[in-house]
């Protein structure tokens, strides 16, 4: 049965690889430069925001005027059902918007086009992975009213399935109409573009489709090829190289390359270690954490899109917890305490934030581990010989 079972998955490989028209043009897709892939720019929102502005600015040297801003806002106003609108797509084409300026993160906005002829305010809230939150949508409006008293004010929240936002009087724009109107400006002005702006816009549109815009073809091509091919792709899936796992293991390996430090309890989400200086009684009197007994240990804490280390108070003796905790709030740095009273079984006196998710954003295995080391050395070298050296001063321990 087993047997059978390996034949039935090796064929299902074979026929992955062979003759695979899908798989051979997906290939090709994904093996053409591009600049915004080569610059690990696919799914972060600050490079797309950049290039926006770039194309909006019509003083830019583009070449493009005020062309993309104008077409933007049009398409945007066109399918619009809030009243009033606060321009129309006729007022956008008489208009000339050659004044409008762009800012970037102005009071925390992606973008803000400002038209002080017309008196109108543009905010575009740009999303790509993430979602929105603390009702910043609102908040922006109230900043831009504020700062802008009697200008008009409209709302774009970009997303690249133009998603429904939150606030009513905002309008839902999606990345494919952004690729439409490119597309279409690198066909009406393919005379007069020049050919470095036309790269540009041509590899960031390819991006678009490939990564970004909902129907993408590329999009296309891996639905059907996991249709055809779901038990050679959940194979393969099954036999992943898993990040989380790896960095596991580098972690265990710098804890086990130090003679100061000792392993203790670790899972793939949780790598823990103590430090041999501290085993002493006192300090190894805890119950209903790990075996070891160690009531202090670091703990990395190894999620899917961060990793950050913290220095744990775990169950224990109420009096000895207590000291530790006192003495951590007394000496910050280097100890780092977030609440002001002990709670009951875990208490963080400690924390370093090793990997962020815009860390993970398109970086290898190896670029993760590279980042790690270097956070963990300077730890090594700065803050935990600053920790131990406080604890050797308190007698009571």
């Amino acid at each position: 049965m087993e047997n059978n079972e390996s034949q039935t998955d090796l064929a299902a490989l074979e026929a992955l690889v062979v003759d695979n028209p899908d798989l051979e043009r997906l290939e090709a897709l994904l093996s053409q430069f591009n600049i915004f892939e080569a610059l690990r720019a696919v799914r972060h929102e600050l490079r797309h925001s950049d290039v926006l502005a770039y194309l909006l600015t019509p003083s830019q040297n583009h070449g493009l005027g005020d062309e993309f801003a104008r077409r933007l806002l049009q398409k945007a106003l066109i399918p619009a059902n809030i009243q009033p609108l606060p321009a129309s797509p006729i007022d956008l084409d008489i208009w000339n918007l050659n004044e409008l300026v762009v800012l970037r993160e102005w009071q925390n906005i992606d973008l803000l086009l400002l038209d002080e002829p017309h008196q109108l305010a543009v905010i575009i809230e740009n999303k790509i992975e993430s979602g929105e939150h603390s009702d910043q949508l609102e908040r922006y409006l109230r900043t831009v009213q504020q700062h802008y008293s009697g200008w008009k004010i409209l709302g774009l929240y970009l997303s690249p399935e133009g998603d429904a936002p939150s606030h009513e009087t905002y309008i839902s724009v999606d990345y494919g109409t952004v690729c439409e109107i490119i597309e279409g400006l690198i066909e009406s002005r393919s005379s007069t573009l020049g050919a470095d702006v036309r790269t540009l816009m041509v590899h960031y549109t390819q991006m678009l489709r490939r990564h970004i815009v909902a129907e993408s073809e590329i999009a296309e091509l891996c639905r059907r090829i996991y249709l055809k091919h779901q038990r050679a792709l959940d194979l393969i899936y099954e036999y992943r190289p898993d990040q989380q796992a790896i960095i596991r293991e580098i972690l265990e390996q710098l804890a086990q390359n130090n003679e100061e430090l000792v392993l203790d309890h670790c899972s793939k989400s949780y790598i823990r270690f103590g430090v041999t200086a501290w085993d002493v009684p006192k300090l190894k009197s805890g119950k209903g954490w790990t075996r070891s007994g160690r009531i202090m240990l670091f703990e990395f804490a190894n999620s899917i899109d961060r990793l950050k280390l913290k220095l744990i108070v775990g169950p224990g003796p109420d009096d000895i917890r207590q000291g530790l905790f006192d003495t951590a709030q007394a000496h910050q740095p280097p100890f780092r305490v977030a609440f002001k009273a002990l709670n009951q079984k875990w208490n963080t006196i400690y924390d370093k934030a090793f990997l962020t998710s815009k860390d993970y954003e398109n970086a290898t295995d190896e670029q993760l581990a590279e980042e790690i080391r270097k956070h963990w050395n300077r730890f090594i070298e700065s803050d935990l010989p600053a920790i131990s050296e406080t604890l050797k001063k308190e007698r009571w321990i």
